[in-house]
This record gives C-alpha cells, sequence and structure tokens, in this order.
C-alpha cells in the first residue's frame, strides 16, 4: 500500500514539473497574435478589405490594421503602441465605448496586460482596440485600428 502512495506521489510530482516548465512567461505588452509569426503579414478580411500584423512603435508587441484609411481621415496618423491619451490629443474623444474580457483573463495567475481589451467607435472613421491594462489597472494601449468610414458611431 505505502509502496503504490509513493510511487503515485512520485507520478505527480513528475507530471506537475513537466507542465510548469511548459508555461512560458507573460509579457508586459502583449497582443492576441504571435510576435515570431506574424509581424508584416498580410491578407485579406472576408469582405475584400486588407487585414494586416504591425510591430508597435517599440517594437515589443503586434498589432492589427483591418482596412485602408479613408482620405483625410483621423485615423492616418496612428500607430500601433500610443496610449490611449495620445490618440484623444490627436483625434479627439470616441462617440462610444464598450469593454470585454479576452481568454487570458481566465488564466490562473496571469499578470500581463491584455486580460482585457476596450474597442472605441468613431462615427465615419471606424473603430480602435486599446488593451485594458494590467491587473493592477492603467492606461490602455492600442492594438488594433479598424479603419470603416461606414461606421456609425455606436456599438
Amino acid at each position: 500500500m505505502n509502496r503504490l502512495l509513493i510511487a503515485l506521489l512520485s507520478a505527480s510530482a513528475l507530471l506537475a514539473t513537466g507542465c510548469v516548465s511548459n508555461q512560458s512567461k507573460p509579457t508586459a505588452q502583449s497582443s492576441s497574435t504571435d510576435t515570431a509569426t506574424t509581424a508584416g503579414k498580410t491578407t485579406t478580411t472576408a469582405d475584400g478589405r486588407p487585414h494586416r500584423y504591425v510591430k508597435s512603435r517599440d517594437g515589443s508587441f503586434d498589432g492589427e490594421i483591418w482596412g485602408t484609411p479613408v482620405k483625410n481621415s483621423k485615423f492616418a496618423n496612428l500607430q500601433i503602441g500610443m496610449s490611449q491619451a495620445e490618440v484623444e490629443d490627436k483625434i479627439g474623444r470616441p462617440s462610444d465605448m464598450k469593454a470585454y474580457m479576452t481568454g487570458k483573463a481566465w488564466i490562473p495567475f496571469y499578470f500581463g496586460t491584455d486580460g482585457h481589451r476596450f474597442e472605441t467607435f468613431y462615427k465615419g472613421q471606424g473603430t480602435l482596440i486599446y488593451t485594458g491594462g494590467g491587473i493592477a489597472g492603467g492606461r490602455g494601449v492600442l492594438v488594433g485600428i479598424n479603419h470603416d468610414a461606414t461606421e456609425d458611431g455606436y456599438q
């Protein structure tokens, strides 16, 4: 009986050690994309608009851009990695906003900045997506730009 108990405890310790060693360390700025394989990649959405992955302005993570800016678009000078305050200083406040949790919010002991996101809506321009900050809050960082001249400005 004792041998069986020792064998079971040893096996579970080995299994737990293997699981812990395979976990990756979360980064300070992460988006839902894998930076090693997506930077510079361009695809087309179902409605025919371009979709591309770009590096943030400091190069620490990848962001996404959908569509092409219309002429004289407020979004044309935005860069992935800008803070929400910088964006609002450049283009003004949004018409509407919504917040949502990402899958990372459910990972035990995840302390990164991508546990939740919020999306802002700008009439005639499109939408902007920000990370929601870390476990202690913080300012949002721009991770997605959706150029859409047909945006009505509300969710």
